[in-house]
């Protein structure tokens, strides 16, 4: 496949647009296994929501409970208006039995892989397969590296949020000039 670079947008739910920071305590545990309830995670989730939009989303799940580690995240799902979204935690510091993290949007690997899918296609007349391991944080400058299957042959590809734009989340991809 020929060098490409694209762009995408995807719909960001407006209410939480913006980076917010929680803090919350961890259960009891030993220093390695300390962690903050899947249920606590998902009650700051909505509580930071209800604060910015005015109102909580219908449901938030969290698969686990967040490691209390800096640097350790955690996808969740939150359902408002009927629709679901992404949404990723990730501990910033520790501090005695406080974790603060942050919380933002994501957008669901599915549809980064479509965006990339669909443009390639546009572009070469035929339709890559195109799959991406993680959801990409709506957080300007956060990348993921997915990867594109065409006629055998495998080549990486770089996305990266390169702006909020209301309701968006843009995108920029780029694909590896040479296999992987």
């Amino acid at each position: 496949m020929a060098k490409s670079i694209g762009r995408g947008a995807v719909p960001l739910w407006a209410a939480a647009a913006l980076v917010v920071v929680a803090g919350c305590s961890f259960s009891a545990g030993t220093s390695q296994d300390k962690t903050v309830a899947k249920a606590d995670v998902a009650d700051q989730i909505s509580a930071k929501v209800n604060e910015k939009a005015g109102h909580k989303p219908q449901s938030v799940s969290c698969p686990a409970d967040l490691r209390a580690a800096v640097g350790a995240s955690l996808d969740c799902q939150m359902t408002d208006g009927g629709q679901t979204y992404g949404v990723n935690a990730t501990v910033t510091s520790v501090d005695g039995d406080k974790v603060n993290f942050d919380i933002v949007q994501t957008v669901n690997k599915g549809d980064v892989a479509k965006q990339i899918t669909d443009q390639l296609t546009q572009q070469f007349g035929r339709t890559p397969d195109v799959t991406c391991p993680d959801n990409l944080k709506g957080d300007v400058g956060a990348t993921t590296r997915c990867q594109l299957q065409d006629q055998g042959t495998t080549y990486g590809v770089t996305v990266t949020v390169t702006g909020i734009d209301g309701d968006d989340i843009k995108f920029n991809f780029k694909v590896d000039d040479q296999p992987a």
